[in-house]
This record gives structure tokens, sequence and C-alpha cells, in this order.
């Protein structure tokens, strides 16, 4: 994000703090919608290549405010931002990292789910340790969008599935999304 002039003023340290507050909530809140969206984007297989897949959505990204002073919010809050950040780029490297040739693709979308609802619901957490310390109040949603409560369930049902109670697969609806690769007969 580039800088906007004005939008910082050296001497108004309480104002800088706020209006950085600000900028960093709305950049989770945005990480947040992604990461939503990612754990209900079912993949798309190829009929003719069984390792071939396709997402509908982008892949999450995390854009904080950039060149800015952390410690302005706080030394605690502050380092949890930048290991937030941290925490994005190791869960995405992660991913990377797997063998997706393998039959099962070495259950990339299990953790892949996972690790964007983990990653979600801490920058929520985030949010309103955000808002709270500076008197914000957070974005308004539509009455019908529930991420707390969506997030809520496919991380119990995480839980469930690791502890060996019941399937991941059972957790996700299906989609309504037109597929992208044609149907061999």
């Amino acid at each position: 994000m580039a800088k906007i002039p004005g939008l910082f003023r050296p001497r108004d340290k309480k104002n800088n703090a706020r209006n950085l507050a600000m900028l960093t909530v709305l950049a989770l809140d945005d990480y947040v919608g992604a990461c939503y969206a990612a754990v209900h984007d079912k993949p798309e297989f190829n009929p003719s290549d069984e390792v071939e897949f396709a997402f509908h959505l982008p892949e999450p990204v995390l854009i904080l405010p950039k060149d800015v002073d952390w410690q302005s919010l706080g030394v605690d809050l502050g380092e949890e931002i930048m290991w937030f950040s941290n925490r994005v780029r190791n869960h995405e490297n992660a991913l990377e990292s797997l063998d997706l040739a393998r039959k099962d693709h070495d259950s990339f979308f299990e953790r892949r789910v996972e690790g964007y609802a983990r990653l979600a619901a801490r920058a929520m957490d985030l949010i309103a340790r955000v808002c709270n310390e500076f008197d914000l109040t957070l974005p308004e949603k539509p009455d019908y969008y529930h991420q707390a409560e969506g997030l809520a369930k496919i991380l119990h049902a995480l839980d469930r599935a690791n502890a060996g109670t019941a399937p991941l697969t059972a957790t996700v609806g299906t989609t309504n999304v037109t597929p992208l690769f044609p149907k061999i007969l």
C-alpha cells in the first residue's frame, strides 16, 4: 500500500497510530474475506488428468500497510501483526512444498482449508484486539454473511477430523460454480 501524503503526520503520534490501526483492520478484514472464500472454494479436477485441478478463486493475499512503525500500535500488538504476516508466508510456503503429483495430492486440500481457516480466525482475533485498543468499529457485514460462524464450524469439523471422529469432506458444502473442465463421457 502506498503512503498517502498527509495521512501520517510526524507530530500527531496518537492519530497516526489510530490511522495505522484502521488501515490494519481493513487489510485484515479483506484477508479474512479471501480466506473464507478460499476454504469454501472446491477444487475442480480435469477428468482426463487426475493430477490437474483448478480453484475458482485466487489464493488469499495479505496486503498490510508498508513502511510503517508497527510498534506505534503497542509493542505486543505490533509484534503480533508482524508475526501474523510471517505466519501467512509460512502457510503459503508449506503448501508450495507439498507434492501435488501424488495420488492424494499430499493432503494439499485438507491442509489448505485448515491453514486458511486458522489464519482467518487468528486475523479476526487481531481485528478485535486492534478495534478494542483503538476504539474502532468493525466493518459492517451483510446480515447473511456470517464469517465467524462459518469458520468456527469448519475449525470444529477439522478438530473432529484430526481426532478421527468425522471426515472433513462432510463439512464443506456444495458449490454452484460452473465447471472449468469439460466432462468426458
